[in-house]
């Protein structure tokens, strides 16, 4: 072998050594992992936490002796503009699942990773965002005195989504999946349908006769997620999708959540 073949051999291997080392250091440049509310671990823990204990003790005790708060012009405007972002938010995701659709089982392994990820973790970031915006449903229901809204599975599902989001948001750089754009794609068309409803019903009792589709709401929230789960699990049967730790929680918070709604909706056909 001539001195340039050992020299151009050379080169070969220190491009694939810089290669690989760009795709190892890669995982920790996702600008996402900047943002206030993914790096600063204390911010949605300590949210979480005292929403739960608002709206469950401090909140109750606050409103004991008071008059329920009207706040019709606020949840006019604030169930519209959660409907209009989630609407936002669903576009931009379906448009990234459809040019994507072809690679979903080899996402990891698409030279364009670093360009995907970084091209959608705004979009992912704001639905971040607007999931911490929802925990207002709950204390706007203390407020105006309606402590029976306030359930078990209201809070457990509010609250596991904030924390759901940030596990995975966190966890993107190490294990990026297609099943969490999925998740995103499902979960923001239901919520302008509830908040659409929620909107509506705020502008007056004159509403309700337009409002007899409320009945299918709860229906329609099994059934995303009867699809998430069927997905997930078909993803990881398939090797289509990896099975880790983010993978595993998020397993575990949707069937937990299923069985929870569909017990509320078995006492609410009784009713």
């Amino acid at each position: 072998m001539s001195y340039i073949d050992i020299y151009a051999a050379g080169l070969k291997s220190n491009e694939a050594s810089s290669v690989m080392n760009s795709n190892s250091t890669f995982h920790g440049t996702l600008s996402i992992q900047n943002k206030i509310l993914v790096k600063n671990p204390i911010l949605p823990y300590s949210i979480v936490t005292f929403y739960i204990l608002f709206v469950v003790w401090i909140g109750p005790a606050i409103m004991k002796h008071r008059k329920p708060y009207s706040l019709q012009k606020f949840l006019i405007v604030y169930n519209f503009l959660q409907a209009a972002s989630n609407l936002y938010i669903a576009y931009i995701v379906i448009d990234a699942i459809i040019k994507n659709w072809d690679s979903r089982c080899l996402i990891k392994k698409n030279p364009r990773i670093s360009e995907i990820l970084e091209a959608y973790t705004a979009p992912g970031y704001l639905l971040y965002e607007v999931k911490f915006l929802d925990l207002l449903d709950t204390v706007l229901f203390v407020l105006r005195k309606k402590q029976s809204q306030v359930t078990f599975l209201h809070v457990f599902h509010h609250a596991g989504m904030c924390l759901g989001f940030y596990w995975g948001l966190t966890n993107l750089h190490l294990n990026p999946s297609f099943y969490m754009a999925i998740i995103f794609a499902i979960n923001t068309p239901v919520h302008v349908i509830m908040y659409t409803y929620y909107g509506l019903s705020a502008i007056g009792p004159h509403m309700q006769k337009y409002l007899w589709w409320k009945k299918h709401l709860t229906r329609l929230q099994i059934g995303q997620l009867f699809f998430i789960l069927c997905y997930m699990v078909h993803g990881f049967l398939t090797g289509c999708e990896e099975m880790g730790r983010i993978e595993l929680y998020a397993l575990i918070y949707a069937i937990m959540t299923l069985i929870l709604f569909l017990n509320f909706y078995r006492k609410y056909k009784k009713q």
